[in-house]
């Protein structure tokens, strides 16, 4: 099979997982795109893909948002991006990512431990007031992550899931957080790196598995009991730290 054939098998996937819970298509893409692309192609690649996915589904779950929670995590993902933006210009990237792999692996126990309290989460309205500082600082974990390592959704996966949201509406929350941080990310990216013709190229040659994944995944999504939901993103969240460890211990200090 050509690493062409292979790409557009893992762009599917990607998508069909983003699209059933809300997290996956960069973990499980940019990786593949890395071997093949020069890494600032690679992560464009991704995040116009990732941002196309999240546009196409946000209007349609638009009523599952849950707006004060989306308010919080979008006000410090705009303060995380210029932070993180920063941080690129003065600090090593394995010093970034190994910042990253402690916040992560911090916050997902936190969301192990809470799903471990209450099997049957009640609707956080019900249930709990609304944290607004708190959601403003994973919201700053997920704008640096975006800018970073083009990976902002762990973190505010993290933090609704936690809070007792449905599935439903956390992925729906997130998807409306990346049209604005994957924005945000492009943005600063063609503006410090400019944008190859590379990249327009094969964001066209990805683009109908893709859709195509996301089609697939729109059939499964309310197929998708909430225990399968948690244990596939838990397990994503665990292939995050993964990547993230391999990255650190493969560098060259």
């Amino acid at each position: 099979m050509s690493m062409e054939m292979l790409i557009l098998m893992v762009c599917f996937l990607g998508a069909l997982v983003q699209t059933t819970t809300g997290l996956g298509f960069g973990l499980i893409v940019a990786p593949m795109l890395l071997a093949f692309h020069e890494p600032v192609d690679a992560i464009q690649i991704t995040g116009t893909l990732t941002l196309i996915l999240a546009g196409v589904i946000t209007p349609f779950v638009r009523g599952h948002i849950v707006p004060k929670e989306l308010a919080g995590l979008a006000t410090g993902s705009g303060i995380g991006l210029l932070l993180g933006s920063g941080l690129l210009l003065v600090l090593p990237i394995t010093g970034i990512r190994l910042a990253a792999l402690v916040a992560l692996g911090y916050s997902l126990v936190r969301y192990v431990n809470a799903l471990m309290r209450s099997a049957a989460p009640t609707a956080p309205e019900e249930m709990q007031p609304s944290r607004s500082l708190a959601g403003l600082m994973y919201g700053m974990g997920s704008g640096a992550m975006s800018a970073t390592l083009a990976m902002p959704g762990p973190l505010a996966l993290i933090f609704l899931r936690s809070r007792g949201h449905a599935p439903d509406r956390v992925r729906a929350t997130v998807f409306a957080l990346m049209v604005g941080s994957y924005s945000g990310m492009l943005i600063i990216s063609v503006l410090l790196s400019g944008l190859s013709q590379n990249v327009l190229d094969s964001v066209v040659f990805y683009l109908a598995p893709t859709l195509g994944g996301l089609v697939v995944g729109q059939f499964l999504v309310n197929r998708l009991p909430t225990l399968l939901f948690d244990l596939i993103t838990t397990l994503l969240m665990l292939s995050t730290l993964a990547v993230l460890g391999l990255k650190i211990i493969n560098a060259d200090f």
